[in-house]
């Protein structure tokens, strides 16, 4: 039986690989599971039966690590099939591709080549004081005549090399994982049975239990799975088809065997081609994009009988690969190559009735009366050679074709690629489809294909990270075959032995590479639409017709530009959407066409760059009615345009208008991001300083701290050179509040008042409660809750004074924080809650996330668990929204130990480490508490003393923050444990 295990989207992902993690009555258990679609992963009925918490795993110590807590949305515990549903976080894929379903023969012998991943018992690992499982990817086979009385599949695999619990199977935790056959899934892992032996598993088998399923608990799981109605088509891996299918010509594209993704699109191609209404499907796209390859895997899984998609179309009679840039697309290449797959009789009398003449109509009627009814699929590759600028067909003969085929009652399917999409006569278009593959291969699959580039290693490419790698694929947008020249231009070079980061940096300007990527017909461009073309290539970014006429209009007022876009369009080079009515080149074209252009000159880059950062500086909003990071949009376009081109004083004047808004709203990372572009690029001393202090908020929220005080400190300096009284008071502030984060409080308490002092005599009333609200939460920190509490009070009383609504919510905060310094924990968790609120009243997310924090630190103090793991849950999705590690980090440090107060020992761990990567992202002085914390919780419920010793550890890196669980917690649960 051949099956594919290479082929991607439907195949094994890594990524999507899960452990299940479920907490019940009886207490914590481990399974395997797999991601199916983009918010369901599948797993075993067994695993999840009497769960009262459930959470899924991905990526598990990898950078990309994600968890999540999930819902059984369906279950059958008689055939031990489970679904769950989670919604996923930001940092895992949002979106992935369905996985496809399969099932072996049951009514002939076969021996099928199988493999599962998940985390057995066997693979348990101890480092650095954790205990985790590693995965697993079994490798085995199964036999389609084994267990079927039983329904279940015999997984044949190698036996685990330790067997370190002879009560418990090796293989305990492996339920649940995803059986594949090829790229369908077949089954779940369901048990092992030790009278079988170690080498033996048990897995449901889908087409088993989809036939003995209730109806309507059958559409339930169909449903949720995106599977095709088993009622419909069958679900198949299927075997070598009786006799094979004869083929004519070579695949068009080398390596088809590891191509990569592209379901979608496949499915969408072979939906076509069983469509007996449609007689040509032509795949478009830019070139280097995976036309060809896309076109060949299709080929070769029809060949296989293996038709893509939920529809199983019918067994080929044969198939037929021509391409403009092998044997060349004519007429007679046509007509003899398919006389070639009917059998020598039959082409011995076409090639007879080819040479005794007639009309091209006449030589394809015979033809196609030789075909009948046979199903013939002919590949047509690299069609663009033969096509006009507008598309139509350039060759008499091919058109003659065409029109032929689509006429005739019988007749071959043609699927062809071409970088133009093909224009046919009005009365043939109903006859044809079209398949556009626009973007890139994924950040997975271009990792992927990228190690496979240097099989050997010998490039230096094959070790590198996937950061790395990533980074590489996204530079060149994931296209096929740029991924291909960047490795071939590693290796070429024998000289100076080039490093992969070395020809990104310039690959945009190497000749091979430019000429195997760029649009053929952009050579052949005049003098107005290459102008065009090089303000499209600088916006990098869909945009309205009116855009490009007001840049353009404002650069070369004579120039004409709605017949220039009109070529542009034409042939091809600029796609049109009709339904937003904008204009757009490829990312990869953009690329290769802006190096085409200088620096300096009426449509240079600088100049073009300037113009189209003018445009968006017109196209802006005024800021009260900024409400989304959408409503930014004009601002961050303009900036980035600005620095582009080279204008880092200009960039940084509109990035310092719209920096506090961005911290402020939850886009910490993206104002960052942006400050770094234009950091020790500014010459203008006013607009540094500017610079300075809004950079120093923006790490005041994403941290490290430390270079935020470095930030507000250097802002300070200048300030106090320049003379700039209301700078020095920003500075001041900030310098206060990252003092205070990192547990400098002595220089703080001065910092703030000379602030606070310099807010008042400026009359600037909102800096000085600002201020005040700082010196309040640092002497809470001090462990003065009076004294905090007094301006909070004073706050308070300005509040209502005023009648502001972000005051109240600052006054709230503080006297939040000073009563949780007091203990006093029934007012903490009112106070905190009616913070919150404020502070949404406010419309400002400011610091809702503390004042969660502290109602869920109150609740634990009032001995709630449960209730605190709630609300410290929604302090953290706070805190994410608003992009702050250490609000992550302190939200999270304190949850896993509420978890720990509600005997959840497994999620206590586990949020203590995710607790653990925030606060040292964050550089805050708390990060040691977490990693202890995690060993205590794993060393329980067998190893109290070890369990004790590590919250002895965790008690110690504690700074007495008040915002934080108190040492005191901590240091008397290990006393409490060496007692029992």
């Amino acid at each position: 039986m051949r099956t594919d295990p290479t082929a991607a989207g439907a195949g094994l992902d890594p990524h999507r690989i899960a452990e299940i993690i479920v907490s019940g009555a009886k207490g914590g258990r481990r399974g395997s599971g797999y991601r199916i679609n983009t918010n369901a992963f599948l797993t075993a009925a067994h695993v999840v039966a009497g769960a009262t918490e459930l959470r899924v795993r991905c990526d598990a110590d990898r950078p990309g690590e994600w968890t999540a807590p999930a819902v059984v949305s369906w279950a059958d515990e008689e055939h031990d099939l489970a679904v769950l549903t989670v919604t996923v976080p930001a940092q895992a894929a949002p979106t992935v591709e369905p996985v496809r379903f399969g099932r072996i023969p049951e009514d002939q012998h076969s021996v099928v080549e199988v493999h599962t991943a998940g985390f057995p018992l066997y693979k348990q690992r101890t480092s650095g004081g954790r205990v985790f499982r590693d995965q697993v990817v079994a490798l085995g086979r199964t036999a389609g005549l084994s267990n079927l009385r039983e329904g279940k599949l015999e997984l044949v695999v190698d036996p685990p090399g330790a067997d370190p619990d002879k009560n418990v199977s090796p293989w305990s935790g492996m339920s649940g994982a995803a059986v594949w056959a090829g790229e369908h899934i077949i089954g779940v892992v369901a048990e092992h049975h030790r009278a079988e032996g170690l080498g033996r598993l048990s897995a449901v088998r889908f087409d088993q239990v989809l036939r003995r399923l209730r109806t309507d608990s059958r559409a339930e799981l169909v449903r949720l799975l995106g599977m095709p109605d088993p009622t419909g088509a069958p679900l198949a891996v299927p075997g070598d088809p009786a006799g094979g299918v004869r083929v004519v010509g070579v695949p068009v594209a080398y390596g088809i065997e590891l191509f990569k993704n592209r379901t979608r699109e496949r499915d969408e191609i072979a939906g076509h081609l069983t469509n007996p209404a449609v007689r040509m499907v032509t795949v478009t796209g830019r070139r280097g994009i995976g036309k060809s390859a896309l076109a060949a895997k299709v080929m070769d899984l029809i060949e296989r009988g293996d038709w893509p998609g939920p529809v199983r179309g019918p067994l080929p009679y044969g198939l037929v690969n021509i391409s403009s840039r092998t044997s060349g697309i004519s007429l007679e290449r046509l007509y003899f190559d398919c006389a070639r797959l009917l059998g020598p009789e039959e082409e011995t009398r076409l090639r007879d009735t080819w040479s005794a003449g007639g009309t091209a109509p006449e030589r394809l009627g015979e033809l196609f009366e030789a075909i009948g009814e046979r199903l013939i699929v002919i590949l047509l590759d690299n069609l663009e050679d033969l096509l006009h600028d507008d598309g139509s067909i350039a060759d008499p003969d091919l058109d003659v074709f065409v029109d032929y085929l689509c006429r005739a009652q019988n007749a071959p399917r043609l699927l062809m690629t071409s970088q133009v999409p093909v224009r046919l006569k009005p009365e043939l278009r109903r006859f044809a489809a079209q398949v556009e593959v626009s973007e890139g291969l994924g950040p997975a699959e271009a990792v992927v294909l990228l190690r496979e580039l240097d099989g050997d290693g010998s490039l230096g490419i094959a070790g590198l990270s996937d950061d790395e790698l990533l980074q590489a694929a996204v530079r060149v947008h994931g296209v096929p075959r740029a991924l291909e020249l960047l490795v071939g231009a590693v290796a070429d070079d024998s000289v100076f032995l080039p490093t992969l980061q070395e020809v990104l940096a310039d690959f945009t300007r190497r000749h091979d590479v430019v000429a195997a990527l760029a649009h053929a017909r952009q050579s052949r461009l005049d003098q107005e639409p290459r102008a065009v073309l090089g303000v499209l290539a600088a916006l990098r970014t869909p945009v309205a017709q009116r855009a490009v006429e007001d840049i353009v209009g404002k650069l070369d007022p004579q120039l004409r530009v709605r017949p220039a876009l009109a070529q542009l369009v034409r042939v091809h080079l600029v796609s049109a959407d009709r339904t937003s009515r904008t204009l757009a080149l490829h990312p990869l074209d953009a690329d290769l066409a802006y190096e085409e252009f200088p620096q300096h000159g009426p449509f240079g880059r600088q100049s073009v760059e300037r113009q189209i950062a003018s445009w968006y500086a017109r196209e802006g909003q005024p800021r009260e009615e900024w409400r989304t990071w959408d409503d930014l949009e004009p601002q961050r376009r303009q900036f980035d345009h600005l620095v582009r081109a080279d204008d880092h004083d200009g960039a940084a004047r509109v990035l310092c208008d719209i920096s506090e808004w961005l911290v402020w709203h939850g886009s910490v990372l993206a104002a960052v991001a942006m400050h770094l572009a234009v950091d020790g690029h500014i010459e203008d001393e006013q607009v540094r300083l500017a610079h300075l202090a809004a950079y120093g908020h923006a790490r005041l929220s994403a941290g490290p701290m430390e270079q935020a005080v470095d930030l507000f400190a250097q802002a300070a300096d200048l300030a106090e050179r320049l003379g700039d009284r209301s700078a020095l008071q920003n500075a001041l502030f900030g310098l206060g509040d990252a003092q205070r984060q990192i547990g400098d409080l002595d220089a703080v308490v001065t910092t703030l008042a000379r602030a606070a002092d310099l807010a008042h005599e400026l009359g600037d009333t909102e800096r000085e409660e600002h201020t005040l609200l700082s010196l309040s939460l640092t002497y809470s920190y001090r462990g003065d809750g009076a004294e905090a509490l007094d301006i909070a009070d004073r706050l308070m009383a300005a509040a209502r004074s005023s009648g502001d609504p972000l005051t109240e919510a600052r006054a709230g905060n503080a006297r939040t924080i000073a009563l949780l310094t007091l203990d006093r924990w029934q007012e903490t968790v009112e106070s905190g809650a009616e913070t919150a609120r404020a502070y949404r009243a406010a419309d400002s997310q400011e610091a809702v996330a503390y004042a969660l924090n502290a109602q869920g630190l109150g609740l634990i103090g009032l001995e709630r668990a449960e209730r605190a793991v709630e609300v410290l849950k929604e302090a953290f999705h706070e805190a994410s929204l608003m992009e702050n590690p250490r609000a992550e980090g302190v939200c999270l440090l304190n949850l896993a130990w509420a978890y720990w107060c509600d005997d959840s020992h497994d999620q206590c761990a586990a949020t203590a480490d995710r607790a653990s990567a925030a606060l040292r992202k964050a550089g805050a002085s708390q990060a040691p508490a977490a990693p202890a914390l995690a060993e205590a919780a794993r060393a329980l419920p067998g190893d109290r003393r070890t369990a004790a010793d590590a919250l002895t550890m965790a008690a110690a890196a504690l700074d007495g923050n008040a915002e934080v669980v108190r040492a005191g917690w901590f240091a008397g649960r290990a006393e409490r444990l060496r007692e029992d």
